[in-house]
């Protein structure tokens, strides 16, 4: 028998993401989140709305744009490859800076 998938209410779920309901309105209004309706009007949401709201916030928080999840989202793999590019890139500079620190650390 199969589970059901759990449903959240924007603000459970706003919650469970660490965002806001504004956010969550903003990315429902940007087309990254469209929530189902249940019986009573209320929008719910699903685990998957929670992996994009997790990746959305982590691509937000490292230099990306929200087109840019959207077109990932889209599957876009030139987007994708660009990206990973991007990130590639950003992990060789603070590998760098690590590194420095270190050094400067070890002087201290």
């Amino acid at each position: 028998m199969a589970v059901p998938e759990t449903k959240w209410k924007r603000g459970e779920l706003a919650e469970a993401c660490g965002v806001n309901s504004e956010t969550l309105r903003f990315y429902e209004k940007e087309g990254l989140l469209n929530p189902e309706r249940g019986p009573n009007g209320y929008r719910l949401y699903s685990v998957a709305d929670a992996k994009r709201i997790r990746l959305t916030q982590r691509a937000i928080g490292v230099g990306f744009s929200i087109q840019d999840v959207k077109d990932w989202l889209a599957g876009d793999a030139i987007k994708m490859e660009q990206a990973l590019l991007r990130v590639e890139s950003k992990i060789t500079e603070l590998e760098r800076l690590r590194k420095s620190l270190r050094k400067k650390l070890k002087k201290v």
